[in-house]
């Protein structure tokens, strides 16, 4: 894990390629978050995370969908096929999402089906903050919710996954 300290000697490609995989499948988000490293360089793990959610904030909102669009949906197909990404997994079974009975992974498949129809992304939660009775509930109470709330709160779980990435790439 880098240190502030070599994280601020990094160039653009290696910024790039240090955090691009911090937003699911988004690399174009810590290519464009470099820009916004302070002249004297980052002083803390809150400050590069703030550059990396001040990008996604000032992306269109077709740019903003895509970044949703890409995430996998929770025991979905990816799951399934064993093609989710390393952290993603990893995220996943911390929520108890890959010791799932049949019957409630077919629940979560119906429910993220019925999300993505009503919303045209997939439903997003930072898993490591919750359990698997947690995420059912989100799910199901979230269903209610407007477009533009559900947008916003994808954002936010967005923001916070990646908060939790970054605790695991910069030492402190």
């Amino acid at each position: 894990m880098p240190t502030l300290a070599e994280i601020n000697r990094l160039n653009a490609v290696q910024f790039s390629q240090l955090f691009g995989a911090v937003y699911e499948h988004s690399p174009w988000i810590a290519e464009r978050a470099f820009a916004l490293k302070p002249a004297g360089g980052f002083a803390s793990r809150a400050q590069v995370h703030a550059a990396l959610v001040a990008t996604v904030q000032s992306a269109s909102e077709a740019e903003k969908v895509a970044l949703l669009n890409v995430h996998p949906e929770l025991a979905g197909k990816e799951a399934a096929a064993g093609t989710l990404t390393s952290a993603s997994t990893s995220e996943q079974a911390s929520a108890g999402l890959t010791a799932m009975t049949a019957a409630d992974v077919a629940q979560l498949r119906e429910l993220n089906a019925a999300y993505r129809e009503k919303f045209g992304f997939p439903f997003i939660i930072a898993v490591r903050n919750n359990t698997q009775t947690a995420i059912f509930g989100a799910v199901k109470s979230r269903l209610v919710n407007s477009r533009e709330m559900e947008l916003n709160n994808c954002m936010m779980q967005v923001g916070e996954i990646a908060r939790l990435r970054l605790m695991d790439l910069i030492s402190d």
